[in-house]
């Protein structure tokens, strides 16, 4: 088993992070950048309570397409409204990180995150994973990060994570921190765009 993995069961998440940057990944940065990474990580992983709105993009082998998209995430539980071309008008998914339910018009579906994602895009999207990667850190339930690249003010520009490159641009400075806009992921012939217009952090 991965050990970082392994010691957060026992230590919690936020020792898992600094693992991320102590012991299981190459950071070629300075030691004053990597402790601004660190303290960056720590701080961004306890926004449990957020709301994004902005545009999703995808494309695959064989489909793409764009969508607005609408999310809360209030801890574990999360709401995300998509509508536009990708959502053939409007789409709703409610769940956490094991179920999710979806409402597309008069139907119902019901599948794991990613399984609801395939089915509305056509993408292997990893939702649980994205909940992380929309705040500019790497998912501490995945495997270890690679090609680590972070700026002098000790946010990442870029990682690859669970066979995603992943890239993180326009970063602005919220009252929960610094917070990437925009997020490009590829794996394969499968990428994403999220572009986000705002960020809000709802107390309850």
């Amino acid at each position: 088993m991965n050990s970082c993995l392994s010691s957060s069961r026992w230590l919690g998440p936020g020792f898992c992070i600094l693992l991320f940057v102590s012991g299981c990944s190459i950071i070629p940065n300075g030691d004053s950048t990597r402790q601004t990474w660190q303290e960056h990580q720590l701080k961004a992983q306890e926004i449990v309570n957020w709301h994004i709105k902005g545009k999703l993009g995808f494309k695959s082998s064989n489909q793409g397409g764009s969508a607005n998209i609408d999310w809360l995430q209030r801890e574990e539980q999360y709401q995300i409204s998509m509508s536009g071309p990708l959502a053939a008008g409007r789409a709703t998914i409610k769940g956490d990180k094991r179920i999710a339910h979806m409402q597309r018009g008069k139907q119902h579906y019901s599948d794991t995150p990613q399984g609801l994602a395939l089915q509305l895009t056509g993408l292997s999207l990893p939702v649980n994973d994205l909940v992380w990667w929309a705040k500019g850190i790497p998912s501490p339930h995945q495997a270890l990060i690679n090609n680590l690249n972070l700026t002098a003010n000790g946010v990442a520009t870029k990682f690859d994570q669970n066979g995603w490159q992943l890239i993180f641009s326009r970063y602005q400075v919220t009252s929960q921190g610094n917070l990437p806009r925009k997020i490009i992921g590829q794996r394969g012939q499968q990428s994403f765009t999220l572009v986000i217009s705002s960020w809000r952090f709802p107390s309850n």
